[in-house]
């Protein structure tokens, strides 16, 4: 396989390679999106099933006449065609090995990406091709690395070398193949040419990489020990990642347990204090007793209770004219040996008692309800009468009534004096 970076002269090289345009290169990039595998006319049966490169279905190319420059040469690009092989037999190619235009692997598409990876996983040796300018780039060295790791087989050819550069600018790869594992990659120079009419390369500038495709398909054996090397690196890789990936599959088992460990523990927990909290009452003095004093401060009770609280300080259990009007009982002279009561004054805003059931009862200043229940004890302690030296005890007459037999303090009236009057 042929790849390398963006305009590194990839297609030009392949086209170099066999002697004339067979596949299209330009200034257009990506130029190649479609992949083109030339192979010898007798090797056409390795690649026209779908053992090798499977998941690319194959399209049957013909070489272009005589004459046609490079930039016409092979299909145009075109980013549909990605899924597709194209297979190309040539008379120039070696027999033994097939030569494969990829897409770049740092192209700006992914999918031209996704397929260059795709192709160089397939590969049994690379050829991979650089420029002066761009030999440290950090995409082509993570490949590279993948590549040593795999034990593939590697060739960089070092293109477009300025002249007079050309031995520096190698030392400086070799030096750096070394430190990274790739002291056995094979290195070939291509200077900086002209290109002819058609687009080629001077002959000459790729003479010593045809050499060494010629000694490899010549031989067998080295083919396929070159084979074997990059399917035990594969296996062997496979078998390294499989190990990482394992670690980190029992890694998350692990985790996962932890987190329901966790959980379990939370809950367990919550569910002690909560426990504790109800068995000493700590709940219920805390946030239970919270929301019933919003209930009661501002909720449907409250109001409510402002309302029987407002009906009775009006007085609605009263029907004497004192009630009604307490001004002007005031105004009216005391009988002699009796005192004015409290009853008459303008009636206070009456406080009222809420019983641990919640039952309100009966507001202290209907003085009719509470003698019709029979609990004259009751008026008085809510509303003891007024009394001092020399001075008598008077009672409201409704009281007399509900107890007729009760003593009379002197200088009161009988109960025949009306009802609502009071001394």
């Amino acid at each position: 396989m042929v790849g390398g970076s963006t305009g590194a002269g990839k297609s030009t090289l392949v086209n170099a390679l066999v002697g004339h345009p067979v596949t299209r290169s330009g200034a257009i990039r990506p130029t190649t999106r479609q992949p083109i595998l030339l192979h010898h006319p007798q090797d056409a049966d390795w690649f026209t099933s779908n053992r090798v490169l499977p998941t690319l279905s194959r399209v049957h190319g013909e070489l272009v006449k005589a004459n046609t420059p490079a930039s016409r040469a092979g299909a145009a690009p075109d980013a549909g065609a990605m899924t597709s092989l194209v297979l190309v037999a040539d008379q120039a190619v070696p027999q033994g090995v097939a030569i494969l235009d990829a897409p770049d692997v740092d192209s700006i598409s992914d999918d031209n990406r996704q397929l260059a990876g795709q192709l160089l996983a397939a590969a049994d040796l690379w050829l991979f091709v650089t420029t002066a300018n761009r030999y440290a780039d950090a995409v082509p060295w993570k490949l590279l690395l993948d590549a040593a790791s795999r034990d593939i087989t590697v060739a960089i050819i070092l293109d477009r070398v300025p002249p007079g550069a050309e031995q520096e600018i190698a030392d400086d790869l070799h030096a750096m193949l070394n430190r990274e594992g790739l002291a056995g990659a094979q290195l070939f120079v291509v200077p900086e040419a002209t290109l002819n009419q058609l687009g080629m390369l001077p002959p000459e500038s790729v003479q010593p990489i045809n050499a060494w495709l010629a000694n490899i398909s010549e031989d067998a054996t080295g083919r396929a020990e070159i084979v074997r090397r990059t399917l035990n690196g594969t296996v062997r890789s496979l078998s390294e990642r499989l190990t990482v990936l394992a670690k980190a599959v029992q890694d998350q088992h692990d985790a996962g347990n932890q987190l329901g460990e966790d959980v379990q523990a939370a809950f367990a927990d919550a569910a002690t204090r909560i426990g504790q909290s109800t068995s000493d009452g700590t709940l219920l003095r805390g946030e239970v007793l919270a929301r019933w004093q919003d209930f009661v401060g501002t909720g449907e009770f409250f109001r409510a209770l402002k309302a029987i609280l407002a009906a009775s300080a009006t007085g609605s259990g009263r029907s004497s004219r004192a009630s009604r009007h307490p001004q002007s009982r005031l105004n009216q002279p005391l009988k002699p040996g009796c005192r004015r009561s409290s009853l008459i004054k303008p009636p206070a805003q009456p406080r009222t008692q809420i019983s641990a059931g919640g039952q309100i009862p009966p507001a202290a200043s209907s003085w009719g309800s509470m003698t019709s229940q029979g609990s004259p004890q009751i008026s008085r302690q809510k509303w003891p009468q007024r009394s001092g030296p020399g001075k008598v005890k008077c009672w409201r007459s409704s009281v007399l009534k509900a107890q007729p037999n009760a003593p009379k303090p002197a200088g009161c009236p009988s109960a025949s004096t009306g009802s609502g009057s009071s001394s």
